[in-house]
């Protein structure tokens, strides 16, 4: 079995946390297949999309090599939705990702955000402002 298949298993999901609801997208141990993280994200932006479904998003990203136009666009699939998102966080992201993803925020309609630490995302993304 190839190692990137293991991310292609991951299912993305809707998860109760702190008192709000967290959709986690789940692009990790994709490595190098830039292909495959698009085909999987552009599948679970259907569940995203849904008007029953949260509009605070986690992106895991651990182990998947992405650069600068595959988040782009990430981002643009995440503008052109019907539905308005409030906040995004990014997690797994390189330095050099993490620092590209900052100037793209102030482009965004929604806040976003890059950590390092999965849960740490999670009490941001629920944290009443």
């Amino acid at each position: 079995m190839e190692k990137y298949e293991l991310g292609l298993k991951k299912k993305s999901f809707s998860l109760y946390f702190n008192g709000g609801e967290i959709w986690c997208e789940h692009l990790d141990s994709l490595y190098d297949q830039k292909e495959l993280l698009k085909k999987k994200f552009k599948q679970d932006l259907i569940h995203i999309e849904k008007p029953s479904s949260s509009s605070y998003v986690v992106v895991i990203m651990d182990d998947s090599n992405v650069n600068s136009d595959c988040l782009d666009w990430i981002l643009t699939e995440f503008c052109q939705l019907k539905k308005q998102l409030r906040k995004v966080a990014f997690v797994g992201l390189n330095a050099q990702m993490k620092r590209y993803m900052k100037k793209k925020s102030e482009n965004t309609n929604f806040l976003m955000i890059c950590m390092d630490d999965l849960e740490q995302a999670k009490e941001w993304l629920v944290k009443k402002q």
